[in-house]
């Protein structure tokens, strides 16, 4: 249980950091304007799902791959590096697997928080600009 709680903290903060460097350079290239309070939000609670579910499925998968593992009888940290050994396939593809899920749903989420409107304080400056050009025109 603390090798999943760890692993999927671990996976979160790569998620989070790698995704957010990638969607803050796809909003700029494209030059969307988003809600990004929003956007942060709903991509963080993405990113920690996408780190639990991989790194659920990435331990179960490491267990398969441990009895498939030849059987040594060492025991404590060089057991694990055994595991690890055995399965480092099994993480590197659920780890990709997450990221590539988050960046599908990021997507997502960046469609969902753009917007084409302008903000009220836009459209107020605007209005207050229209109301002060007409009485300079007369003048």
């Amino acid at each position: 249980m603390m090798f999943l709680v760890t692993l999927a903290v671990i996976w979160f903060f790569l998620y989070w950091i790698i995704g957010g460097i990638f969607f803050a350079c796809v909003a700029l290239l494209r030059l969307i304007r988003i809600r990004k309070a929003r956007f942060s939000c709903l991509f963080s609670l993405s990113a920690a799902l996408c780190a639990l579910a991989a790194a659920w499925g990435s331990t179960v998968w490491l267990e398969r791959a441990a009895v498939m593992c030849p059987k040594n009888s060492s025991r404590g940290a060089e057991a694990i590096g055994e595991i690890f050994a055995c399965g480092f396939l099994q993480l590197a593809v659920s780890a990709l697997a997450g990221l590539a899920v988050l960046i599908l749903i990021g997507f997502g989420l960046l469609k969902l928080s753009s917007w084409k409107d302008r903000s009220w304080l836009t459209a107020f400056a605007d209005r207050l600009e229209l109301n002060g050009s007409n009485g300079d025109d007369d003048i």
